[in-house]
């Protein structure tokens, strides 16, 4: 695998984890502002039931009656109203409301709008609640905005408790578009951060990766190559050097360069000496030659020495 191929790996899959660090980021806050949210209407149902449960024990201790008790405990729950955010009281058993904002609404069967599971607002919150163990029941609605020209239908978190001494079963809910514009507002700056990572990152990638480069001349696998070759006595293969002399392929090049350059003079010492050594070998034949020419001169003078001294010898005698 190429240099180019492993760094641009790398450069992927760490990218690939801050996007997935940064997803499960955004999803964790995503998720806390909704508890949030959750914990603060619970927080609020709370303080309804508490109110709620003052009025009743005035009504227990005699102190009011019960449609005293009711009406002062709607009052003080409708004084809870700070603009779109209000409190309503439904009854446990059918559709009405006991309590809310908008007089129209009270006195009359309510369903409410439909759910996407199908059923009502109303039919789902006393369902829920009934079935909840701490009382209380949590659901994401749609609705328009109260006194509003805005007919769009936004998401709102409502929650319901019960309060069953009277059968009653107030509920505060909230929008949660401001959690999502957040939440996008930041998936943005995310993305705008990403993408100047994404430019840096890549950036840095790339001057490592020609430094690497540079230094090697090539790619290290053909580097590996040329070197094997050369070990194996392979000089004759041209090496592409990219990049400056001073890289490793450049002075693997020059390495070689000069490699064969002392073959090529060991050659030329090794051709002189075999010719000097033909032309030795010539001159001790023809020593030898004229040696033994020598030696048999020498056997023929001999010779005739011994013969002349024979010959002396019987002139003496004669």
């Amino acid at each position: 695998m190429k240099v180019k191929t492993r760094i641009w790996i790398m450069v992927a899959a760490s990218l690939l984890g801050l996007l997935v660090m940064a997803a499960d980021g955004l999803y964790q806050l995503r998720q806390s502002m909704h508890e949030e949210r959750r914990a603060q209407i619970a927080q609020l149902l709370d303080f309804a039931n508490a109110q709620l449960k003052y009025f009743h024990d005035l009504e227990t201790s005699g102190k009011l009656s019960r449609a005293d008790a009711q009406a002062r405990a709607k009052e003080s729950i409708a004084a809870q109203r700070k603009g779109s955010d209000y409190f309503f009281i439904r009854t446990l058993t059918d559709d009405f409301f006991v309590y809310h904002p908008v007089a129209s609404r009270m006195g009359k069967a309510d369903p409410g709008e439909k759910m996407p599971d199908g059923r009502m607002n109303a039919a789902a919150y006393r369902e829920d609640v009934m079935k909840s163990k701490d009382g209380k029941a949590f659901m994401t609605v749609y609705a328009a905005r109260p006194n509003s020209t805005d007919k769009t239908s936004y998401p709102k978190l409502v929650g319901v408790s019960k309060f069953e001494p009277w059968g009653w079963m107030p509920g505060i809910g909230f929008y949660t578009d401001d959690i999502d514009r957040q939440f996008w507002n930041s998936a943005i700056k995310l993305l705008i951060a990403g993408v100047i990572l994404i430019g840096i990152v890549a950036f840095l990638a790339i001057r490592t990766m020609r430094s690497i480069l540079g230094q090697l001349g090539g790619e290290p696998q053909y580097a590996a190559e040329i070197a094997q070759g050369i070990a194996n006595g392979d000089l004759s293969r041209s090496i592409d050097a990219h990049g400056k002399a001073d890289s490793l392929l450049g002075s693997m090049r020059v390495m070689q360069q000069g490699l064969h350059d002392i073959v090529a003079r060991f050659n030329q010492a090794s051709t002189t000496l075999a010719t000097a050594s033909q032309q030795l070998t010539e001159e001790t034949e023809q020593i030898s030659r004229g040696s033994q020419q020598t030696s048999e001169a020498t056997a023929s003078t001999a010779a005739a020495v011994e013969q002349m001294t024979v010959s002396i010898s019987h002139i003496s005698s004669s």
